[in-house]
Order: structure tokens, then C-alpha cells, then sequence
């Protein structure tokens, strides 16, 4: 199975999440080698970062586990994973991931929020069960995404030309980026293209009661 890597997000505990693009079925995958998350040393091993190929052998297709994310979730054998190209491909267009018109249709409808704070969506999330795809895409303006720190976390504020949303940003990347130079830093990574691919996820559930929070993914142009 080959994937185009469309997702490189950074979890608690030195974990990371791992999605991408598969052309040959025109679906998204969330490869989970062994059954568990990815770590910083499989990642670098592997090359494993957004715009590169990577092939592995599927162990089990249904992931046992809650949906949303069993939507995409796919245990890999950890041993044959290799990298197929370390890219950057150009993964955009006719052939590459479903781009969603906005992002409450990206979640099927099931975008739900804990508060709204002049006018954006605080708390966004995904309840737990719901049979939709934990994963989605839309494209922005780049005037309609920004970035701020808040509680010393990174935040995004996401106008979808719908509803505008305040994320809290899982992208490894962008954090990075954030944690050597700050938000300033951020802004500037950001690629300069009139127009921004956006992708977004979910967390796995958490919290009394558990809810899958949404998160930025990742910025591309």
C-alpha cells in the first residue's frame, strides 16, 4: 500500500499521528504501525514528513476502535514500512485528497462547539460515535487564517467563508516553527499563495464528557 503523507501531527508524550492520500483508492488513511501512535525516531527513519511517499504492509484495514477516527485508522506493520520518495509531490488537484467546501461539511455535519467568542467557535469538536471522517481539507483565503498564542499554546482562527473557527494547531511542522521563533515566526512559514490548503483533524476523545476536539493539521500552498 502506498500513501502520499498529507499529515504529520505532534500528540502528547513524544507521540505523533501520521495520515495521508491513498490515489489507487481515493481515500484518506491514518497508518498506525503497530496499532500505535508514530514516534519522533519512525518518523525520522523513514522520512516521513507531508509531500513524501511512503509504502508499509496493512495488518487490518478496520481499526477496533471509536468512530470518528476508525473512519481512516489502519494498523501497518511497523517493519515494513519503508520511504518510496521523500518528495515534495505536488499532492493537490483532480487526483489528490477531497477538498470539503467547508469544514462542518468536511465532518458531515457533525461540527458542534463549547462557546462562540466574537463571532468564532471556541472549543470545536466532534462527539464521540459519530460515522464520519476525522480528517478534512478546505481552502482559504490567506487572509482568512491566522495565528496567535494563547495560554502559551498556538492557536488558528479559520474563516471557511462559512464560519470562523479557533483551533488549537497539532501540526508538528508549524510547532516547531513556533517554539524557535514564536507566533512572528509562524506567520512567516505560512506559504505566500493567494489561497491555502487547510487541512484539519481531530484529537482522539478526551475530557468528562469525551469529545474529539478539532485541530489545525497543517498549511500548504
Amino acid at each position: 500500500m502506498k500513501l502520499i503523507i498529507t499529515d504529520v501531527t505532534e500528540m502528547h508524550g513524544g507521540n505523533f499521528c501520521v495520515a495521508g492520500w491513498r490515489a489507487k483508492t481515493g481515500r484518506m488513511v491514518r497508518p498506525l504501525p503497530n496499532g500505535s501512535n508514530w514516534t519522533q525516531a519512525l518518523l525520522q527513519r523513514h522520512g516521513v514528513t507531508p509531500g513524501a511517499t511512503i509504502s508499509f504492509r496493512a495488518l487490518a484495514t478496520d481499526h477496533q476502535g471509536a468512530h470518528p477516527h476508525s473512519t481512516e485508522d489502519t494498523v501497518v506493520d511497523a517493519a515494513q514500512i519503508a520511504l518510496v520518495s521523500p518528495g515534495p509531490c505536488s499532492w493537490f488537484g483532480a487526483n489528490g485528497p477531497t477538498v470539503s467546501p467547508s469544514i462542518d461539511a468536511g465532518f458531515g455535519g457533525a461540527v458542534e462547539h463549547n462557546s462562540v467568542w466574537n463571532g468564532t467557535y471556541q472549543g470545536v469538536y466532534v462527539p464521540v460515535g459519530a460515522q464520519v471522517s476525522s480528517l478534512c481539507a478546505v481552502i482559504v483565503p490567506r487572509a482568512q487564517l491566522e495565528f496567535v498564542e494563547e495560554f502559551d499554546k498556538l492557536k488558528a482562527i479559520i474563516h471557511d467563508g462559512k464560519d470562523s473557527y479557533k483551533l488549537a494547531v497539532s501540526s508538528f511542522h508549524l510547532k516547531e516553527v513556533w517554539r524557535s521563533g514564536g507566533v512572528v515566526a509562524v506567520r512567516a512559514a505560512i506559504p505566500t499563495s493567494a489561497r491555502l490548503h487547510v487541512r484539519v483533524g481531530l484529537a482522539r476523545a478526551f475530557g468528562i464528557p469525551p469529545k474529539c476536539y478539532m485541530m489545525l493539521n497543517g498549511v500548504h500552498g
